[in-house]
């Protein structure tokens, strides 16, 4: 079970004389043995041979069972070789990683049957991030209890390798606090720490204390494809770097003055800044926003609001942000899809308002309105673009 991923599975043929192949294919089929992914094979002496799913060479009392299920008698040799031309679908290597584990931990009499398998995983670099439900309901723990922790931990390492990581965690419901801190439980690795890259970008973050929402990569990438060359950004919630590492890698700004709370993050924030040779033009103001951002007041050509649901509270702190001659906001949100428009437009009206009342006579126009994902069932994560400029009277 051990082994890199992309090496091809060694698993067990079973090989007969021509006229015997039908009942030995009859009867690896009724022990539940035979691996129906792999075509049967002949070789120079023009016998048939099948594959298994065991991995290794069977035990006595697998040979003796073989024997008897045979319905007339016939010789048969075995050969243990590697399988190639396997699948390339993940789903089939994961479903064929619980067959091959199954029959390697239980008879073919009490081996469970009718196991879910997951249907969508994250991969952070070596890290695959199952969901809650993934191998946890009450069957899989009722088979996982039949097992030893050698050859759970043989399980995990399989499923890792499967969907193409080395790493594997579960998650739970992402903490309802000011960090909103993940819930990652660790199934296989040393640590939850990952690094990769993307569009060019390197990030790294513990994973384990961090979250990092993958599925955003669209809006990622179309932050870091601006021209912010020369601007002074603010990021009023950093993260590790998820924007902040694609305006200063990417965009090319000037300076990212990023404002975050939580100390893990920041922790991956500054190896990405390192890891892309940018460390120079990144200041790190640790804290929350609503301390951080008033002494950032007036240098910022623009300010970045990447908090869901939601970032409302600090956008009059955006808004003095910005140079006296303005600038530009992206503005996070989930929002009803019926409603994008007036939201829009209320944004628009409390934003003016919010800059009258800073004794700011600025046009604030709305540039575009980018659709980033399906957040839940009628329910989008926008960004707003918005321009705000000098009123010429």
């Amino acid at each position: 079970m051990s082994g890199s991923s992309d090496q091809a599975p060694v698993q067990v043929v079973v090989w007969t004389a021509k006229e015997h192949a039908t009942s030995l294919h009859a009867a690896l089929k009724a022990l539940g043995w035979h691996y129906p992914f792999a075509q049967s094979k002949v070789n120079k002496e023009g016998e048939v041979g099948f594959p298994c799913l065991q991995t290794e060479p069977f035990s006595k009392e697998e040979l003796r069972a073989l024997e008897l299920k045979a319905t007339d008698p016939f010789t048969f040799n075995l050969q243990s070789i590697e399988i190639t031309g396997r699948s390339v679908n993940p789903h089939e290597q994961l479903k064929r990683t619980l067959e091959v584990w199954c029959a390697h931990n239980f008879t073919s009499n009490h081996r469970p049957t009718g196991l879910q398998l997951p249907t969508k995983w994250e991969r952070l670099g070596d890290l695959v991030i199952l969901s809650e439900e993934a191998f946890n309901s009450v069957q899989w723990n009722e088979v996982l209890n039949r097992v030893n922790e050698a050859e759970k931990t043989n399980l995990w390492q399989a499923i890792a390798q499967s969907l193409g990581g080395t790493k594997l965690a579960r998650q739970a419901q992402i903490l309802d606090n000011i960090t909103r801190s993940p819930q990652v439980c660790l199934l296989h690795g040393d640590s939850a720490w990952v690094e990769f890259s993307d569009y060019g970008v390197q990030f790294g973050f513990d994973a384990e204390h961090v979250m990092f929402s993958s599925g955003n990569v669209t809006e990622r990438h179309r932050i870091g494809s601006m021209d912010m060359s020369d601007e002074i950004i603010v990021d009023a919630y950093a993260g590790t770097g998820y924007y902040t590492l694609p305006m200063l890698v990417r965009s090319n700004a000037a300076h990212v003055h990023a404002c975050e709370l939580n100390p893990a993050s920041i922790t991956g924030l500054r190896w990405g800044a390192n890891a892309n040779g940018v460390e120079q033009k990144l200041t790190v103001h640790q804290g929350n926003n609503q301390d951080t951002l008033p002494s950032l007041k007036g240098l910022a050509d623009r300010c970045h609001l990447g908090l869901l649901p939601s970032s409302e509270g600090v956008w009059a702190h955006a808004l003095a942000c910005l140079k006296p001659t303005g600038g530009m906001l992206h503005i996070h949100m989930n929002v009803e899809k019926e409603r994008i428009e007036e939201w829009r437009a209320d944004t628009i009206a409390t934003l003016e308002m919010m800059a009258e009342e800073a004794g700011r006579s600025w046009n604030i126009t709305s540039v575009h309105v980018e659709h980033v994902k399906s957040f839940s069932p009628g329910v989008i994560h926008v960004v707003l673009d918005v321009l705000c400029s000098v009123r010429v009277e």
